[in-house]
């Protein structure tokens, strides 16, 4: 079967009947690097969409979320959980809309995407502290790293069958999406995201992680990192296993001491545990 070549324009398309979560994501984060914003500028924000705020006001009152005080409006959020926390969960309610498909050409449920971005965002956030890296944006990258997967999906759906990933029989994911699409999840997330106005080096970092990535490439080498630190504790994702690197190369090349590493891990999933009850 000839490879389907698909142009930026259809990616876009589908890409623009996605909720409007991401981009909200994509401006908080500017608003996080900027020194003079504040939590109205925050609160402003996250009152553009009624629906994600909605959704922010139940996760921050949740039992999980543990405030010892009833968050009655999004001005009260952001003052009350602060910049940081409410990035974590405007990411999260992001990522559990992606989950709300499923990815039969991929071979894994909604909720299994779910896992691995949330996962791999919070790893992300934790070991960019020992990298010297900002954590904001690698937690950004960890999230979002499999959006080309959904729309390639979506894709696939609307034009002649295309036979689903089969570890047994594709050896190389890459391969197969290159047979399948003309082109990659990865290259299709770095697209989508470039659209959206995130900063270039997230779309770089995501574009670049399924190779070896370079001592040029810190953002890359984390993504690496931590995707395959996700795979060992077992939420991986179908056929991306042969991409990840040895681990403790990947520490020494970020200058991460492999000591502080079970650490980072156990706090990433406190938090992975805490969000995701948070967010059912």
């Amino acid at each position: 079967m000839n490879a389907v070549q698909y142009s930026v324009e259809p990616l876009l398309r589908v890409a623009q009947a996605f909720p409007a979560t991401p981009r909200i994501m994509a401006d908080l984060g500017r608003l996080l690097r900027d020194p003079n914003a504040d939590l109205k500028d925050v609160a402003t924000l996250l009152k553009r969409d009624s629906t994600l705020a909605a959704r922010l006001l139940r996760v921050a009152n949740s039992a999980a979320f543990g405030q010892s005080e009833h968050v009655a409006s999004i001005d009260d959020a952001a003052i009350l959980i602060g910049f940081q926390e409410i990035h974590r969960l405007v990411g999260a309610v992001a990522i559990d809309q992606f989950s709300q498909w499923n990815y039969p050409l991929y071979g894994f449920p909604g909720r299994r995407l779910r896992e691995n971005a949330l996962f791999v965002a919070l790893l992300m956030e934790e070991i960019a502290r020992s990298a010297d890296v900002d954590p904001q944006t690698a937690y950004t990258i960890g999230l979002f790293r499999s959006i080309g997967k959904l729309v390639l999906e979506k894709l696939g759906a609307e034009s002649r069958p295309v036979p689903p990933f089969n570890s047994d029989r594709d050896t190389d994911l890459i391969i197969w999406e290159k047979h399948s699409f003309g082109i990659t999840a990865n290259e299709a997330t770095a697209i989508i995201l470039r659209q959206w106005r995130f900063p270039p080096e997230i779309a770089a970092a995501i574009a670049e992680h399924f190779a070896l990535p370079g001592e040029d490439h810190p953002l890359a080498q984390l993504l690496n990192l931590a995707s395959g630190i996700a795979e060992e504790l077992g939420y991986g994702l179908p056929g991306e296993k042969r991409y990840w690197r040895d681990a403790d190369t990947l520490c020494r090349l970020a200058g991460i001491d492999p000591k502080q590493s079970k650490r980072r891990i156990d706090r990433a999933l406190a938090a992975f545990e805490r969000l995701s009850r948070s967010i059912d």
